[in-house]
């Protein structure tokens, strides 16, 4: 709870930056229109718009924040680090673009003067002040990580190359830190720490053993640093401690702000979608009425991030009693029966009946379609599934996965998936379970888009 109260606090500084350099320009402003710069001296000041000085400074102000992102100014989750080399390359690359927009701007967009009194004085200031206020919003974060819960974990391999590296980078961490070497790490739950720096070579099973502790972990982010070999399935973030090279272990390229912005997409592109296609659910409601009965949806567990249960939503596409012809059996039971016979056309994890006989007429239409995942969208405004990610399955399925195939839990179930564009029912679930691993640790908001448009290619064609 307090690392997300961490990152909240984070997420607000770009604009706490925002408005600080706006009511900067705003002060540069008053006081180069009320005040002579030379004292005794009356100087000739031009005109000076009050609209296009402000609109000007929001610029700047937005240059500045969206710099910053670039520059990695506003990391999230990773410990400080030469911030004020960061703060100053992103101030300057600031000071060159405003200069820009303000040359070529005069007479085209800026049609008054924009007073160079209040550029250049302006950014002085903000340099100033911007830097202190984030000086003692670190220093208090700082405080808090050491007087907290926030702790390191600092593993050694009992090799001369570990140990002169703990030496080195022991002191680099504000963060309460921990010791302890490979033999000891089975009896240590590392998901309690912050951070965890793997230091030396380990045998590989040791090392993914250590990462797949982490791997599940909101919180818990896992550093190596070695000269020796690696792990395969992971993606690679080099970061520098205190000039030693350390690779951070994810598995995914998806994080920090990538992972905010997939969150407000699914939060808005749902959203979207719920008002667009209201009337079209009213209809497919109707029909499964006139055509089934009761009831519209169907409700069912399933296994979501980190093995938790949520309720899947989708429109009934079955009959909920079979009555006929196979002596009054439940829809679930017949199911059973089913998936034990030669209509299996899939065997193991994920069974698939050719011609199922518990599919309605309208049933079937909505699952060609792909109509009945419609409601789906209430699920990702409820935050329990994404736009695009692997599919959720069934406990029952779910407990015969293999011990690889568990890392599709690490993240929240989707409406459509890679696996789902490249394949769909036609793969078995290694293949699936394949397509889906390497989504998680290729996953990018661009993988992501081209998934969604290449989604309606597959409805459309109807596989």
């Amino acid at each position: 709870m307090k690392q997300k109260y961490n990152v909240l606090l984070r997420l607000f500084r770009p604009m706490l930056h925002l408005g600080l350099i706006i009511v900067i320009f705003y002060v540069m402003y008053r006081i180069r229109l009320f005040t002579d710069l030379i004292p005794g001296v009356q100087l000739k000041i031009p005109i000076i718009n009050y609209q296009e000085n402000m609109a000007f400074g929001i610029i700047a102000a937005f240059a500045f924040v969206i710099i910053g992102i670039v520059k990695d100014l506003y990391e999230l989750h990773k410990p400080i680090q030469r911030y004020f080399q960061t703060f100053t390359k992103t101030w300057l690359y600031r000071i060159i673009t405003i200069t820009f927009i303000w040359y070529f701007g005069q007479g085209f967009v800026f049609f008054f003067w924009i007073s160079r009194f209040i550029i250049l004085v302006g950014a002085f200031v903000s340099f100033i002040v911007l830097f202190l206020f984030d000086q003692v919003r670190n220093y208090m974060e700082a405080r808090r990580h050491r007087e907290g819960n926030n702790k390191i974990l600092i593993v050694g391999s009992n090799t001369l190359e570990s140990y002169k590296a703990i030496e080195k980078i022991k002191n680099w961490f504000s963060f309460k830190t921990e010791f302890a070497t490979h033999n000891e790490i089975n009896d240590i739950d590392i998901t309690e720490y912050f951070i965890v720096v793997a230091v030396g070579s380990f045998e590989k099973d040791v090392l993914q053993n250590m990462f797949e502790r982490v791997r599940f972990s909101d919180n818990t982010r896992f550093y190596h640093i070695s000269e020796w070999f690696f792990l395969e399935d992971v993606v690679y973030s080099p970061e520098n401690i205190d000039n030693i090279i350390a690779l951070e272990y994810k598995h995914s390229k998806l994080d920090g702000r990538s992972i905010i912005l997939k969150k407000l997409m699914d939060l808005f592109a749902s959203l979207f979608l719920v008002i667009i296609t209201s009337r079209l659910m009213i209809l497919i409601a109707i029909a499964i009425k006139i055509d089934s009965r009761w009831p519209i949806f169907y409700k069912s567990k399933r296994v979501g991030r980190h093995g938790k249960l949520f309720t899947f939503l989708k429109f009934r596409s079955m009959y909920t009693h079979m009555s006929v012809g196979y002596g009054g059996k439940e829809a679930d039971e017949l199911y059973q029966k089913l998936i034990q016979s030669d209509a299996n056309v899939r065997q193991w994890v994920l069974p698939k009946i050719a011609n199922d006989p518990r599919v309605t007429r309208v049933g079937r239409f909505l699952r060609k379609t792909s109509l009945d995942e419609l409601p789906q969208f209430f699920c990702v405004l409820r935050w329990t599934m994404s736009l695009v990610w692997p599919r959720p399955h069934l406990p029952d399925e779910v407990k015969n996965y293999e011990s690889r195939q568990k890392r599709l839990l690490s993240i929240k179930p989707g409406i459509t998936g890679y696996a789902q564009v490249f394949g769909r029912d036609s793969l078995d679930f290694e293949e699936e379970a394949k397509l889906d691993l390497y989504y998680i640790q290729n996953r990018s908001l661009f993988l992501d888009a081209y998934i969604i448009l290449a989604t309606f290619g597959v409805v459309f064609k109807g596989r």
